[in-house]
């Protein structure tokens, strides 16, 4: 009995040494949904998509799927009010007051929505007589006085960076749009609607203001979130500049005969001025959402 048990070790030990990747595997040997593939000696799925190896591809297979790789996917997160817009080169912070969603800065673009240009650095004369679209930075030219207590607002490089820049009217009412698509210039109405939300005309200028920036004693409370500046004006008959400290401006899209409203907040009073002017003035200009 020895002696078999020592022969079937002797003839059988090679082979069992043999790697079993050595011996050739029937392609039945593979499982369901499986095959067998000579270059890597091994079962491969037959189809990739099958993830219970089942032969088929249905839903389990997709859910399957969504179980491992799903969760890796983070939601899409929509822009709302409140978070920052894009536009020409700036980043403009938004603020919702009511029902409105409002830019909460004065706009800075030197081209319309389409890629235009517009006319910039005119002259006194230039200013005056345009009847096109055009800006300017308070200060850019030496005709200019200064009421901030805290710029040399006639320094354009510092009074673009706390007031953005002046527009007249024809660039405000110009078809390729002075605000970013979805967004445009505010109507009279629409300022009725934020005046109203913080105490109407006569109360509302000092939620509206800044905290900083209006010679004394003008700095508001901006419990609005507007955060108004005093951005002063050019004049439309002589190109000065002027009120930059005391006085803030904004265009309306609203039209009165040959003029235009607008909108203004005063160092020295807690409301809100709404008249006409020449449309040659140059204001400052917010956006509102459509």
């Amino acid at each position: 009995m020895k002696r078999v048990m020592l022969y079937v070790v002797f003839v059988l030990s090679p082979l069992l040494a043999t790697s079993q990747s050595d011996c050739p595997i029937p392609s039945g040997f593979c499982g369901i949904g499986t095959t067998w593939d000579d270059q890597s000696q091994s079962c491969i799925v037959s189809i990739p998509s099958d993830s219970n190896f089942d032969g088929c591809v249905q839903l389990t297979d997709l859910l399957d799927l969504l179980s491992v790789y799903g969760l890796n996917c983070s939601p899409e997160v929509s822009w709302q009010c409140g978070d920052p817009i894009e536009f020409s080169d700036y980043s403009y912070g938004t603020v919702e007051i009511g029902d409105q969603c409002w830019f909460a800065e004065n706009i800075r673009t030197v081209t319309y929505s389409n890629g235009d240009a517009i006319p910039s650095s005119l002259t006194d004369s230039q200013w005056s007589d345009a009847n096109y679209g055009a800006t300017t930075i308070y200060g850019e030219d030496p005709g200019c006085n200064n009421f901030s207590p805290d710029i040399v607002s006639c320094d354009p490089n510092a009074s673009l960076n706390q007031y953005g820049r002046l527009y007249n009217w024809y660039a405000v009412n110009d078809l390729r749009a002075i605000c970013p698509s979805g967004w445009h210039v505010p109507s009279d109405s629409e300022w009725s609607s934020l005046v109203s939300e913080w105490g109407g005309t006569a109360a509302s200028g000092d939620p509206l203001k800044s905290t900083y920036g209006w010679a004394y004693p003008g700095n508001g409370t901006n419990f609005s979130g507007f955060s108004g500046m005093p951005g002063g004006k050019r004049e439309n008959n002589s190109g000065y500049y002027t009120l930059a400290g005391q006085r803030g401006s904004w265009w309306t899209s609203t039209t009165y005969s040959s003029l235009s409203r607008y909108r203004e907040l005063r160092f020295n009073s807690g409301g809100v001025v709404s008249s006409y002017t020449n449309r040659q003035v140059g204001y400052s200009v917010r956006c509102i959402l459509d």
